[in-house]
């Protein structure tokens, strides 16, 4: 068994890969034969070897992810075994044939750039392994380039370390499945969930294979594919101390920017929040995009795979609008193609997508739902108000690289305006935004409300929406949380905010959360 951290690699006698600690440990604890003869195991008397916490999986396994603190949460024992059940779950899914061949059954493993999040990778890798199948460790990436490296490389799935964008004291796990095909609740991640709950043992000898992958180059031309012409201009990101620094800069001053960048540093701490969707997040950015006359600001979160675009006044331009600026340029390209947005979004994009002869196609909220709406309607693209947009030419996946080489197409191609004027237009309805209310019974709520307001249009796609032909409402429950997030959106401010109260006479008071 280990001691420490200290004295080089580890590796078990004959065994031609290296291990983690927590690997090492849990073969020790369990008196593995090899560990007789290793230089690691426990000297008499020393001191006892620190184990893992037990994990409350009900706390960690949330609707599109695994999520939690470090160190009582999210460890690598924790790790190993997700990699572990990850692969058997995938390579579960082939049929028997594709099963006898070991060569496809290759799992992509990518981290991002928190302290632990190196660790975790490698641990994940070794539980892949333990399960029979090989691990291709592609370093440190922002999360849309594991669905790249997913897609392009004809994995059996991929797994991302990251958090997202909460602080530097959280981790987690993204999933991934043949083709792109995102695993949550509902669709594989109870059945890893299952698995993991069943294994102790996380000390198993590796049987598949590990090999290093460069994925750098053919992703940036991936991305780059997505850029049209584009015009010298100011512009000015924010990278949020993520992974958007690793590729990105680069990338937009090859393409004759003129570039200032915010928050490049990857060191695992955050300078803000890595949320875009804060308004304090943005502060920085804001500054100086007015400060630099620069044309527009670009804000990601920490993994890259959403992002806040402001406009050259500093005014963020919220993800529903956006998705009804850029949704013209696909249909111009494919005439009569669907669009997909969730059910949030303004009434403003509906009507956009008419306009310029789409098909809207309004969906239930989250990556895992879009996603397979995409690929239904085959949709060139899509935007939800959380940030996300997907795009059905990378793999139906989303990434916050590529809306940024769209917006810089649409703005080139329009040289005369600025953007704050391309989106005034489309500012014709007032929002409350998402406001959360907390409610114990959220089914017995939204069937209140659904009576409260039967004189509407009503459906139940998610929650509860009512149209009326001046407003309308959306109150949907939260997957985690005894939370409701109500949506409301009218013709003017004061019918806004006379319909806001009367769902508040019902809902009660805003929730801090």
């Amino acid at each position: 068994m280990p001691t420490g951290s200290s004295g080089g690699e580890r590796r078990c006698p004959d065994e031609k890969y290296a291990i983690s600690e927590a690997v090492c440990r849990a073969r020790g604890s369990r008196h593995f034969p090899k560990c007789k003869e290793c230089k690691w195991r426990d000297q008499p008397g020393g001191p006892p070897v620190p184990q893992d916490p037990p994990v409350d999986l009900d706390e960690v396994f949330k609707s599109y992810d695994v999520r939690g603190r470090v160190g009582t949460q999210i460890h690598e024992t924790l790790a190993w075994k997700v990699g572990y059940a990850t692969a058997q779950h995938l390579v579960s899914l082939l049929s028997g044939e594709s099963r006898q061949h070991p060569e496809r059954q290759w799992i992509v493993v990518g981290h991002d750039m928190r302290s632990t999040s190196e660790g975790l990778g490698r641990a994940l890798a070794e539980g892949i392994r333990a399960a029979g199948a090989g691990a291709i460790d592609i370093g440190e990436v922002e999360t849309p380039a594991v669905y790249y490296a997913v897609g392009s490389l004809r994995a059996l799935g991929g797994i991302q370390v990251t958090a997202s964008h909460l602080p530097d004291e959280f981790n987690g796990f993204k999933v991934t499945g043949p083709g792109c095909v995102p695993v949550g609740l509902g669709s594989g991640l109870e059945k890893i969930k299952e698995i993991v709950a069943g294994q102790e043992d996380a000390g198993l000898a590796p049987l598949g294979a590990l090999r290093q992958e460069d994925i750098s180059s053919g992703y940036i031309e991936h991305v780059r594919k997505f850029a049209g012409p584009i015009r010298p201009m100011k512009v000015v990101i924010d990278c949020s101390n993520g992974m958007a620094s690793k590729w990105t800069p680069t990338l937009l001053r090859d393409l004759g920017l003129d570039l200032e960048v915010l928050h490049m540093e990857r060191t695992g701490k955050f300078d803000h929040e890595p949320n875009p969707l804060k308004a304090a997040a943005l502060a920085d950015l804001r500054q100086r995009v007015r400060a630099a006359g620069a044309a527009l600001g670009a804000c990601f979160d920490a993994d890259a795979d959403r992002i806040a675009i402001l406009d050259e006044t500093g005014e963020a331009v919220p993800n529903d609008l956006l998705t009804a600026l850029l949704a013209p340029l696909f249909l111009a390209r494919e005439p009569g193609a669907a669009i997909v947005y969730d059910l949030r979004s303004s009434w403003a994009l509906k009507e956009e997508i008419l306009a310029h002869g789409g098909v809207p196609r309004r969906e239930r909220v989250g990556h895992s739902h879009m996603k397979a709406a995409l690929r239904e309607t085959k949709a060139p693209f899509g935007g939800e108000l959380s940030g996300h947009s997907y795009y059905r030419d990378n793999y139906y996946c989303d990434s916050a690289v590529i809306t940024l080489m769209t917006v810089l197409t649409l703005a080139s191609a329009r040289p005369g305006e600025a953007l704050s004027a391309l989106v005034r237009p489309l500012r014709r309805y007032f929002t409350t935004g998402e406001v959360n209310f907390e409610a114990e019974d959220k089914k017995e709520t939204v069937r209140r409300l659904a009576q409260a307001f039967s004189d509407g249009k009503i459906d139940f796609l998610d929650g509860v929406t009512v149209e009326y032909a001046d407003w309308w409402f959306n109150v949907r429950p939260s997957n985690t949380e005894p939370l409701l997030r109500l949506t409301l959106e009218a013709r003017t401010k004061q019918l806004k905010d006379e319909m806001f109260e009367k769902l508040v006479s019902i809902l009660g008071e805003p929730s801090a959360h």
